[in-house]
């Protein structure tokens, strides 16, 4: 599981008074009116009826983000990644709260996941199992303050950021790839500087090896045709990094079975 990327502050996307709550404000000061103490025998005739409470349904998540400052955060890390070619990808994932490992790794939402909200905006961004997704880049968003929202208990002012494997065709990974990643990784860290509080966990993270996720029926690791000396968690497996092996400089990696989502697994604190 990898590292948190902090926020400050939480916005909430502003919402306009329904019309009948304005009306029925305005008719409270009627001549005449129910409210306004009216005895004659027109008292109340103007007088709206009594509504029924408006109900929002929108989720009230402490872990909800602004849309405009994250994105700022983002686009910042991004900026401190080494030039490709590159081995790896980064990725948001939710934060969940309440859920165990394998929880989290299982995760497919049946609804929407992840939501940006705004004024006149409200856009669903696709989410893949385990929580994983890309942030969009939408201006009108910015601009109206929107809200990034989640169908799910999520971290106050946090947002987990994930690095993916790019897997090659045949669901291969060449160990010397698996080396590189921990280089790039550290590349990041390397530039972020110690002023960026928000970006902190990203630069004290450590990783250990790779989680290989695979969908429904599961799945193996192995290296070089043999079974690799892998964790189990869950549908996932969790290989940690050899330098033995990457000495040798020719070791393949292999991920047998239908393959969901490989990523680099963080050392637990």
């Amino acid at each position: 599981m990898n590292g948190p990327l902090a926020m400050s502050r939480v916005r909430r996307p502003r919402i306009r008074p329904a019309l009948p709550a304005v009306l029925a404000a305005l008719a409270a000061c009627l001549p005449g009116g129910v409210e306004a103490g009216g005895t004659g025998p027109d008292a109340g005739k103007d007088a709206l009826p009594e509504l029924a409470p408006v109900t929002i349904n929108r989720v009230r998540n402490p872990g909800d983000l602004p849309y405009a400052g994250f994105l700022q955060s983002i686009r910042r890390l991004q900026s401190y990644l080494p030039p490709e070619p590159r081995v790896l990808d980064l990725r948001l994932r939710l934060s969940f709260t309440g859920l165990g490992e394998a929880e989290r790794d299982a995760y497919l939402p049946d609804t929407w996941a992840v939501a940006i909200v705004g004024d006149t905006l409200d856009h669903p961004v696709a989410v893949e199992r385990g929580g994983y997704f890309l942030l969009p880049e939408l201006p009108q968003a910015a601009s109206e303050g929107a809200t990034i929202m989640f169908n799910a208990q999520t971290r106050k002012d946090y947002m987990q950021v994930a690095w993916k494997f790019r897997v090659a065709p045949g669901q291969t990974l060449a160990y010397a790839d698996f080396a590189k990643a921990f280089d790039e990784v550290a590349f990041v860290q390397k530039n972020i500087p110690l002023y960026r509080i928000s970006l902190r966990d990203e630069r004290l993270a450590r990783f250990d090896g790779l989680k290989a996720c695979f969908h429904p029926g599961g799945g193996r690791i192995e290296i070089d045709g043999q079974p690799a000396p892998a964790t189990s968690v869950g549908a996932c497996s969790v290989l940690r990094f050899d330098p033995a092996v990457a000495k040798t400089g020719q070791a393949k990696i292999a991920f047998v079975g239908p393959l969901d989502t490989v990523t680099l697994h963080e050392t637990v604190r």
